[in-house]
């Protein structure tokens, strides 16, 4: 598997190597939306920083998409960090005018992993409401 997902305090990290299917990158964000542990996370740090190359293209958007649009509906105050060096992963954290990605999460994208906790670290907690139910 070329990636894991690595649980902190409140956040978890992605960590992806060799090649990544667009599949891949799915299936790391369903693992996270299903866990238990998702309801409080403040963060998650999506890094593509030692990865050979990937399949993810602008097709893979909406599957993408959808994810983040049903975990929004429960969490909407997670931050989404995108660690890379390609350009062409850029909209995942940086998405376009027209992008079904846009305005779901406060998103940001590095090259650095150590740049991107600082920024992270200096975010005020978000307090959005979500549309689900919550004890």
């Amino acid at each position: 598997m070329p990636y894991s997902n690595v649980w902190e305090s409140r956040g978890v990290c992605t960590r992806f190597s060799g090649t990544v299917s667009a599949g891949e990158y799915v299936r790391s964000a369903e693992e996270i939306c299903a866990d238990p542990r998702f309801d409080d996370l403040r963060f998650v740090i999506k890094d593509l920083l030692a990865i050979d190359g990937h399949s993810i293209d602008r097709e893979a958007i909406d599957p993408i998409a959808a994810i983040r649009y049903g975990a929004r509906y429960t969490n909407p105050n997670i931050y989404l960090i995108v660690l890379t060096t390609d350009a062409r992963l850029a909209p995942l954290a940086q998405p376009g005018p027209k992008s079904f990605l846009r305005g779901l999460y406060e998103t940001c994208a590095f090259a650095d992993e150590a740049a991107a906790r600082r920024w992270l670290a200096a975010q005020p907690p978000l307090t959005r409401l979500g549309s689900a139910l919550k004890p």
